[in-house]
């Protein structure tokens, strides 16, 4: 059997292909009629409950702007994985919704936090008033499209995680079969969306017990 190779981009690229394809890459296996499937954490965190996320927004009295708040059935339908000009929903939704405040009160600035991944998404405000529902998107899709580096790669610990993660980056290169960034993705290797393994379905963003600029980020 030919042995893996995993490569790595001297450099961070960021690149936005034209519209790919969706294809699902997630795992086959039977989702719960409970709610969404969401990916074991690969980082020791405090999962966020629902108890705990209501009782957040309760408290601080904040909340999310309704196109990017977590729900089991978020109304923007996206795959952080790809542009965000490619949500399903994108096209029957103006221009103006996205740049509406993303939370309430608005922030000037927000950090995206999860348990599957060992960065934090930072999101400035683009127009320097507060961070609008298009920041959020744009800062989770090049946050995710820096190119992972090899000891970020080896600090997943095991061969199965490091398997899963190459899988997940040959999967993505092979939804641009066909277009031209096709070779340039190939090469470039993998991205640290890739350490998501293929749950890359956005959910929606809800606040957190700590600092009010600090969300959290929810994939299935």
């Amino acid at each position: 059997m030919p042995s893996r190779r995993v490569r790595f981009a001297s450099t961070d690229t960021f690149y936005s292909p034209p519209p790919p394809p969706l294809i699902d890459c997630s795992p086959s296996s039977s989702t719960s009629s409970l709610g969404p499937r969401t990916p074991p954490p690969l980082y020791a965190a405090a999962p966020l409950t629902p108890k705990n996320l209501y009782c957040a927004s309760a408290a601080m009295k904040v909340q999310a702007h309704n196109l990017i708040a977590l729900s089991p059935i978020p109304l923007l339908q996206y795959d952080i994985s790809l542009h965000p000009s490619t949500t399903s929903s994108h096209r029957r939704l103006s221009a103006a919704a996205f740049l509406e405040p993303a939370v309430y009160p608005p922030r000037l600035s927000l950090s995206l936090v999860t348990p599957h991944l060992p960065w934090n998404i930072p999101v400035p405000a683009s127009n320097r008033r507060y961070v609008s529902v298009g920041d959020i998107l744009s800062a989770i899709y090049r946050t995710l499209r820096v190119n992972a580096t090899p000891a970020e790669f080896n600090a997943l610990g095991t061969e199965k995680l490091m398997r899963r993660a190459s899988t997940a980056c040959m999967r993505r290169c092979e939804r641009l079969r066909g277009h031209s960034g096709y070779s340039q993705e190939k090469r470039e290797g993998v991205k640290r969306v890739d350490f998501l393994m293929g749950y890359t379905t956005f959910q929606g963003i809800a606040p957190t017990s700590g600092a009010p600029d600090v969300w959290q980020l929810a994939i299935s």
